[in-house]
């Protein structure tokens, strides 16, 4: 019978940061004792400090990379078993749900940046593509905004008959759609472009304008009516 390796104390070190975080917040902590912390609560018996070097280690050395590694991609490095990546991942996930959950009902959008604001929460986390859209009435109030489509962007796959639908229930006058580059930067692919075309086109036939089509990688995004090339999908 293998023998028990006896269990090492760290309620000192564990109770001193507990004890600095009330104090102080976080912001001053740095990643990896953010990580440290975490782990108290899925490893109650371990040294979360050594293996939250390994985490940093192995996801480039950023929290938020470790954050936004899948669970299967977090059990592998050791130390960290299915609760504790379980346990890591709530934290952008909740994250998103608490900026989402502080948004304004009826908020009134007029602008691109208004509207990037209000939907980059929708983005918090996310590791796939997803197109989240917006429908406005006359007055610039929000009437619906979630997620349509999720999966890589292309004509074929998205649903521009869904989109239409929503707009219809809705009685939407406007529409703004954005899409995220999980790891990539905020710039339109040739597929973005073409489903944009056709979405706008989709939408005239029912008299709903496109007026913009953001591009979102982590906390930077780009306005699709800005750019000349693709400015004419939302003249209308």
């Amino acid at each position: 019978m293998e023998k028990q390796q006896p269990l090492i104390s760290h309620e000192g070190h564990r109770k001193r940061l507990k004890m600095r975080f009330v104090a102080e917040g976080i912001d001053n902590f740095e990643p990896h004792v953010i990580l440290e912390m975490i782990l108290f609560y899925a490893l109650p018996r371990q040294d979360t400090n050594e293996i939250s070097h390994r985490l940093l280690d192995a996801f480039g050395g950023s929290l938020s990379s470790v954050l936004d590694a899948s669970i299967e991609e977090l059990q592998k490095v050791k130390g960290i078993g299915e609760n504790a990546a379980i346990l890591l991942k709530l934290f952008p996930e909740v994250c998103r749900r608490y900026l989402l959950d502080q948004r304004e009902a009826g908020r009134i959008v007029t602008s691109s940046d208004d509207a990037a604001q209000y939907l980059l929460p929708f983005f918090l986390g996310r590791t796939q593509e997803m197109v989240v859209m917006m429908c406005i009435d006359g007055k610039g109030k929000i009437l619906f905004c979630d997620k349509v489509f999720e999966g890589s962007v292309n004509a074929s796959a998205v649903s521009i008959r869904r989109i239409v639908e929503i707009v219809v229930r809705y009685t939407a006058t406007d529409v703004l759609l954005a899409h995220n580059h999980p790891g990539g930067l905020a710039v339109p692919s040739e597929a973005d472009i073409e489903v944009t075309g056709q979405i706008a086109r989709a939408l005239q036939t029912v008299g709903v304008r496109l007026i913009d089509h953001l591009i979102v990688a982590g906390g930077d995004w780009v306005s699709l009516a800005a750019s000349p090339t693709t400015a004419a999908f939302f003249q209308g």
